[in-house]
């Protein structure tokens, strides 16, 4: 063999080699699209849910909010993120909705409802009006970050055609 000529067998590594890598790069790219797919459902999805929903970092601080939590807190999208998530509740329940949180996250538990029997969860509108809500939160860990994500619903007219249901009862 010339010491200019490379061998037929190389060659055909080389050739291997390279449909693996064109294979690799295809399976990357057809993955790549289908996570955009998900990630513009899930953004619609976020966008156009009736019931607010929020996310915190470890800090308890809102890092998303979607635009029913705007509604529902009455105050714009831009001014809920960075706020505080216990600003979104009276003062009287704060501390104890703080450390409920910090509780959760040291639990193995990924989701569980917040409230129920316990007590009432109430929400505090940006002009100073509380509001009975129904809430979800869940946790993930996301780059060694602890991100909370809570699902609220305002149970205010719910909650005053049980009372006239009762009071009819009565």
């Amino acid at each position: 063999l010339s010491p200019t000529r490379p061998r037929v067998d190389t060659i055909d590594e080389i050739r291997d080699a390279r449909r693996l890598l064109d294979d690799t790069l295809a399976q990357r790219e057809a993955a790549t699209a289908a996570l955009q797919v998900r990630e513009e459902q899930l953004r619609r999805i976020f966008e156009s849910a009736s019931d607010a929903i929020i996310t915190a970092d470890s800090v308890q601080t809102i890092v998303l909010a979607n635009p029913a939590a705007a509604v529902i807190f009455g105050c714009p999208v831009e001014r809920l993120v960075g706020a505080r998530l216990d600003s979104l509740m009276p003062e009287r329940f704060r501390v104890r909705h703080h450390d409920d949180v910090e509780r959760f996250g040291l639990r193995e538990s990924s989701t569980r409802a917040m409230g129920g029997n316990q007590r009432d969860v109430v929400g505090l509108r940006a002009d100073g009006s509380e509001f009975p809500i129904e809430a979800a939160i869940s946790q993930v860990h996301v780059d060694g970050q602890r991100l909370y994500t809570v699902i609220l619903r305002d149970v205010t007219e719910r909650r005053r055609s049980e009372a006239t249901i009762a009071a009819a009862k009565a």
